[in-house]
């Protein structure tokens, strides 16, 4: 008779699946406006006018979060190690466009991400139709 894996192996591997990230995980790009997912969540307020109340709740403890554009997904930021500041990168951005990059996380709905850069959204270029010279006659 075959037998599997004793329960206790199966049980250790399957918590090793759920607690260690994949460490072949690509970090991502994503665009959005860092917010205070509080107020966000709370009343959808964001933008360059809570900037003053977003740095309040900051300095208050409240940790930072990406509204990404694309989707409206809230992305938390998220410490690498215990005791590091989540915030670090993105405390010079509040309530602007911005790029980031980094490692993302996602658990029964709630997403985060452990930012290796940040740095302000460029402009949209300008449509290649706009700034191609008419044809001359």
């Amino acid at each position: 008779m075959v037998r599997g894996l004793p329960l206790p192996c199966l049980l250790c591997t399957a918590l090793l699946a759920v607690f260690i990230p994949h460490a072949s995980a690509q970090p991502q790009t994503l665009r959005g406006e860092i917010v205070d997912p509080a107020a966000y969540l709370k009343t959808g307020e964001h933008g360059p006018e809570r900037e003053e109340l977003t740095y309040e709740a900051v300095d208050g403890g409240q940790t930072l979060a990406l509204l990404e554009e694309r989707t409206n997904a809230l992305y938390l930021f998220l410490a690498e190690e215990p005791g590091e500041d989540p915030n670090e990168l993105a405390y010079d951005y509040v309530n602007r466009q911005v790029t980031v990059v980094g490692q993302v996380f996602e658990r029964s709905g709630l997403k985060g991400i452990i930012v290796s850069s940040i740095a302000p959204a460029a402009a949209d270029p300008t449509p290649p139709s706009a700034a191609a010279p008419a044809p001359a006659n």
